[in-house]
C-alpha cells in the first residue's frame, strides 16, 4: 500500500489489521487503536504472520482456529464474514503468559480489479469490558446462574445482536464508500486534478503524480511547505500563504489561485482547493485538498479580456471617425438653410460635403469588406497582374497623405518580370492599405521605402518606414481585426484599424501570406506581401478612362479646430445668425489673440495637434483677459465627465446647431 494509505489507517478510530491474502496472513498494517487494544506496537506485529504475532493461549483455545476458518472463508468467497463473540487471549508483552481478550471479529475482503482477494481488513471490537466485571474477573458466577445472571447473560446477547446489526449496516456502508471512493478516484482522473494531504503540524506534503506534474518536480519528489512556496511565482506567495493560514485558523475554505513555476522559466495556471479539518477539541488535525490546471482557462479569459477591450477601442474609434465628417456636413446643411445663396459660398460648401462625404464613404467601403470577408462573400476577379503596375497605382492612390505630411518616398523594384494572378483592384487596395499605414504612422518629413523583388516563386512588395514602430507584443496580432497601435489626441494615427485585417483577408484570398516586423517602438516597421508568382504574358491593360436661429445679442466668438472644413462651417453658420466669428485652426495661434480681440466664447476642438483642446483650455483659464471667456467643448471623443474638467460645456459632434444658439442666447 501507499504511504498514504498507511497513515490513513493508522488514523482510523476503530481496532484494525491489514493482512496479506497468503496462507500465513502477514500483517501488513495496524492501526493504532487496535496496537492499543492488544498492548503490542508494529514493531512487535508489521511483516510478521498473524498466529505467529498472536498464537493461542493453550492447546485448549479455539480463538485462532475459527479465526483460520473465517479468513480462509473470506479468501473462499471473496465476500465478507462476520464472527460470533470469541475469546481470543492475547500475549502479555510486559510479561509472561497471557491476557484474557473477548473480541467480536468482522473480515471483509480488499478486491482487486480482477475480482481476486488481494488483501484482508480484520476488524474487531473489544468486548472484554462486558463480559468481565470492573476489577478484571470474572462477571458470571459458576454454578446455577441466578435471574440476576441470566438477565445479565440476556442482556450481553442483545449488545451482541446490536452490536452485529451495527457491523451489518457499517459493511453496508463501507461497500457504498468504496463504490462512491472508486468513483471518486475516477473523477479525479478523469479531471486530472492533483491532491494533497498534510497531516499536522505543517511540515512534509503529500501529493498524487498529478499535482507534483502540475508543479513541474519529479515523481520523486519529497514536498515541504517551503518548497511548496518555492514553486510557486513569486507574485502569488503572499496571497497564497494567507489563503492556508486562514484555513488553518479561522477554519475558512482554502480556494486560491496562483501560478506554479517551473527551473526552465515556464509557468502554468492552478485553482487549489481545500479545508483543515480538526478533531472534537477544535485542534487541526489535517490539511487537504487538490489542483486544478486552468492554464487554458486564463488564456481564454485574457483573450476575452482583450478581444472585449479591442471591441471598446473599435466602437469608440468608429464614433469618434464618423463624427469628424458628419460635423462639416451638419453645418454646412445649417448653412444653407440659415445663409444667402451666394455662388461662392455654395461652392465651398460643395467642395466640404464632398470631400467628407467621400472620407465617410471609404470608411463604409472598409466595413462593408471585413463584412464579406467573414462571410466569406468576396469574389476575386482574376487576371494576370503585372505588380509594378500595382505598385504604381497605389503610390498614385496614397499621394496626397504622402505629400500632406511631407515624406520622402524610396522605390527598388525588380527588372524581372513580376506577374501573379489576381484581382487588380484588391491588390491596389492591399498595397494603398499598406502604404497608407506607413504614412499616418510616420512622423511629418519621414522616409518610406517601397520594395518589389521575386524569391524563387514568390513575388515579395514590402514597405518600410521610420514611424513609430510596433510593440513586440503587438507585432503578432497586428493584422487581427480592430486592432491599431496607440493612438494620439492629434488624430494624425486614425483609422479604424481593419486595414491591415483586410490586407491579410485579402492577401490570403491570392494563395499569399504577409508578415509584419520592427525592431521597436519609435525605430520604424516593415509589412511585407508574398504573393504565388505566374510566368504567363500580362493580358493587355483596359484604357483608362430651413429654420432661423437669430442670436438675441450678438457674441463674439472664437471657434478652434484644426479640421479647416468643421470650423469654417461652424463659424460660417454662427456669423449667419448675427454672431461675430473668428475661425483659428492652431491652439497657439489661439493662444495669442491680442487682448482687444478676446471673445465671449471660445468653441474648442479637443483633438488637435501641437496642443490638445484641455490643456489650450487650461491655458486659456491662466491667462488674465482670457480667463473671463466662456469655454466650450467641441469633440468628437464625447467625455463629459472627466475631473477638473477646464469647460464650462460640453458639446458633441456633430453639433445640434439649434441647442448652440439656445445656449449661446
Amino acid at each position: 500500500m501507499t504511504v498514504e494509505t498507511s497513515l490513513v489507517v493508522q488514523a482510523l478510530p476503530f481496532a484494525i489489521l491489514v493482512l496479506d491474502a497468503s496462507p500465513e496472513f502477514v500483517i501488513l498494517h495496524g492501526s493504532d487503536e487496535y496496537l492499543a487494544a492488544t498492548m503490542t506496537s508494529r514493531a512487535d506485529v508489521i511483516g510478521r504472520p498473524l498466529f505467529d504475532a498472536f498464537p493461542a493461549s493453550s492447546s485448549e483455545a479455539d480463538g485462532p482456529d475459527r479465526l483460520r476458518v473465517s479468513l480462509n472463508e473470506v479468501l473462499r468467497t471473496g465476500r465478507m464474514h462476520t464472527m460470533d463473540l470469541q475469546r481470543y487471549d492475547v500475549p502479555n508483552r510486559k510479561g509472561d503468559g497471557f491476557i484474557v481478550k473477548y473480541w467480536l471479529p468482522t473480515n471483509l475482503p480488499v478486491l482487486g480489479a480482477d475480482g481476486q482477494v488481494k488483501a484482508i481488513v480484520h476488524r474487531v471490537y473489544d468486548m472484554t469490558s462486558l463480559v468481565q466485571g470492573s476489577n478484571g474477573e470474572n462477571a458470571l458466577p459458576a454454578g446455577d446462574p441466578s435471574e440476576y445472571v441470566k438477565r445479565s447473560f440476556d442482556d450481553l446477547k442483545r449488545v451482541i445482536e446490536v452490536v452485529k446489526e451495527g457491523e451489518r449496516r457499517r459493511s453496508a456502508a463501507e461497500a457504498r464508500a468504496t463504490e462512491a471512493g472508486e468513483r471518486l478516484d475516477l473523477a479525479v482522473q478523469a479531471g486530472e486534478l492533483g491532491t494533497f494531504y498534510c497531516p499536522m503540524p505543517m511540515g512534509k506534503i503529500y501529493w498524487n503524480d498529478k499535482c507534483k506534474e502540475h508543479f513541474f518536480v519529479p515523481l520523486d519528489t519529497e514536498v515541504t511547505f517551503d518548497l511548496f512556496y518555492q514553486l510557486i511565482h513569486p507574485d502569488d506567495r503572499a496571497h497564497t500563504r494567507a489563503a492556508v493560514e486562514a484555513s488553518v485558523r479561522d477554519k475558512q475554505m482554502y480556494d486560491v489561485e496562483y501560478r506554479a513555476l517551473a527551473p526552465d522559466g515556464r509557468e502554468r495556471w492552478l485553482r487549489a482547493k481545500g479545508r483543515t479539518y480538526f478533531d472534537a477539541s477544535g485542534a487541526p488535525t489535517r490539511f487537504d485538498g487538490i489542483t486544478l490546471d486552468i492554464s487554458r482557462q486564463k488564456q481564454v479569459e485574457a483573450e476575452l479580456s482583450r478581444s472585449n477591450r479591442q471591441k471598446d477601442d473599435f466602437l469608440a474609434m468608429l464614433a469618434h471617425e464618423l463624427r469628424n465628417p458628419l460635423a462639416p456636413i451638419s453645418a454646412a446643411a445649417d448653412l444653407l438653410a440659415l445663409a444667402p445663396l451666394e455662388p461662392a459660398r455654395i461652392a465651398r460648401m460643395s467642395e466640404v460635403l464632398s470631400r467628407q462625404a467621400r472620407h465617410m464613404s471609404g470608411m463604409l467601403d472598409d466595413l462593408l469588406d471585413v463584412s464579406r470577408v467573414t462571410r466569406g462573400m468576396v469574389e476575386l476577379d482574376r487576371t494576370v497582374v503585372d505588380c509594378k503596375q500595382v505598385v504604381a497605382a497605389a503610390l498614385e492612390q496614397v499621394a496626397p497623405l504622402i505629400a500632406q505630411r511631407g515624406h520622402r518616398v524610396h522605390t527598388q523594384i525588380t527588372h524581372e518580370g513580376a506577374l501573379v494572378h489576381g484581382d487588380d483592384k484588391r491588390l491596389v487596395q492591399v498595397l494603398a492599405n499598406l502604404l497608407g499605414n506607413a504614412a499616418r504612422y510616420t512622423p511629418v518629413n519621414g522616409s518610406i521605402d517601397v520594395a518589389l523583388r521575386v524569391e524563387g516563386d514568390d513575388v515579395v512588395v514590402s514597405v518600410a518606414d521610420n514611424g513609430v514602430g510596433l510593440d513586440q507584443e503587438l507585432v503578432p496580432r497586428i493584422f487581427d481585426l480592430f486592432v491599431q497601435g496607440a493612438r494620439t489626441p492629434d488624430r494624425a494615427q486614425g483609422g479604424l484599424g481593419l486595414g491591415l485585417a483586410l490586407v491579410r483577408s485579402m492577401v490570403e484570398l491570392h494563395g499569399g501570406r504577409v508578415a509584419a516586423t520592427s525592431p521597436g517602438e519609435g525605430m520604424g516597421a516593415t509589412l511585407t506581401v508574398w504573393l504565388p508568382r505566374h510566368l504567363a504574358a500580362p493580358l493587355a491593360a483596359a484604357p483608362a478612362g430651413g429654420h432661423r436661429y437669430d442670436a438675441t445679442q450678438p457674441l463674439k466668438i472664437v471657434v478652434v479646430d484644426d479640421n479647416v472644413d468643421a470650423a469654417w462651417t461652424l463659424a460660417t453658420c454662427l456669423r449667419a445668425i448675427g454672431h461675430d466669428v473668428i475661425e483659428i485652426n492652431s491652439p497657439r495661434a489661439a493662444l495669442a489673440l491680442a487682448p482687444e480681440h478676446t471673445p465671449d466664447v471660445f468653441l474648442l476642438d479637443i483633438g488637435m495637434p501641437e496642443m490638445d483642446g484641455r490643456e489650450l483650455a487650461r491655458r486659456l483659464r491662466a491667462q488674465a483677459h482670457t480667463a473671463g471667456a466662456r469655454l466650450i467643448a467641441v469633440t468628437g471623443y464625447a467625455n463629459s465627465e472627466e475631473a477638473d474638467s477646464p469647460f464650462d460645456r460640453y458639446l458633441v459632434k456633430p453639433v445640434d446647431f439649434s441647442a448652440l444658439a439656445r445656449l449661446l442666447d
